[in-house]
């Protein structure tokens, strides 16, 4: 007797939303205070990366077990590298997920560092409210 098994693999739509939502706040960082932010701050400091993390990690076994039979290796490469438990937690494939989306998120957050860096060049010799404006929405469309 042979079964068929079908098997959701929904992990790029998970780091796409995350990176999504990620954009999203570094645009309105910008656009709100005219300012090109730490990163580190805006992300870390406030929480704002697990938020967004915690909200994109998959809540339903069934998406949570497709994606560890799909990424498993890849998932506990993310656990283990963190180095936040002595022993796997009840939950630990969608630990497992959550720590390989934060990784990507951080990755992510490192390439808009990048980005940010060689628009500061140009964007810290403005004053006037008004042309910091036009320069940051000019730059977020290149994002």
């Amino acid at each position: 007797m042979k079964r068929t098994v079908e098997i959701e693999d929904s992990m790029q739509e998970l780091i796409d939303s995350c990176k999504e939502e990620i954009l999203d706040c570094l645009k309105d960082e910008l656009r709100d205070h005219l300012e090109i932010p730490d990163l580190d701050d805006l992300f870390n400091q406030s929480g704002r990366v697990h938020e967004i993390v915690d909200s994109n990690t998959p809540i339903y076994n069934k998406e949570i077990d497709d994606l560890y039979y799909l990424y498993g290796n890849e998932l506990e490469d993310a656990y283990n590298n963190a180095g936040i438990y002595d022993s796997p937690p009840d939950n630990y494939r969608q630990v497992c997920i959550y720590l390989y989306l934060e990784k990507q998120c951080w990755d992510y957050i490192r390439e808009l560092e990048d980005e940010l860096e060689n628009f500061e060049e140009e964007f810290e010799n403005i004053k006037t409210d008004q042309i910091r404006k036009v320069l940051i929405d000019e730059f977020i469309e290149t994002l």
